[in-house]
């Protein structure tokens, strides 16, 4: 491969970096939209029963390596939220 090719290719994976980046921001400024949006309109709880139902569908459909590590990033969440609960309490 000449190197006028290989700067070729290498621009245009550049491009679709880019590209693929963007379109990431776009649709996280949509989700953001969507999810305010029924925050707002149905409160706390009913979140919470929607990214509950969502990570129970997400492990429905995970490979087992993949469901482990979620579950283990989950209780990591939860066990430091727990702490920073009673820390900002004085519990």
């Amino acid at each position: 491969m000449n190197q006028d090719l290989q700067d070729s290719l290498a621009n245009n994976a550049k491009e679709w970096l880019a590209l693929s980046l963007s379109i990431s921001s776009a649709e996280k400024q949509a989700f953001n939209k969507v999810h305010d949006g029924f925050y707002t309109s149905y409160g706390p709880a009913f979140m919470a029963h929607v990214y509950r139902s969502t990570i129970e569908q997400a492990l429905q459909s995970m490979p087992d390596a993949e469901r482990t590590k979620l579950l283990a990033a989950f209780q990591d969440a939860m066990s430091k939220a727990i702490d920073e609960h009673y820390a900002q309490s004085g519990n």
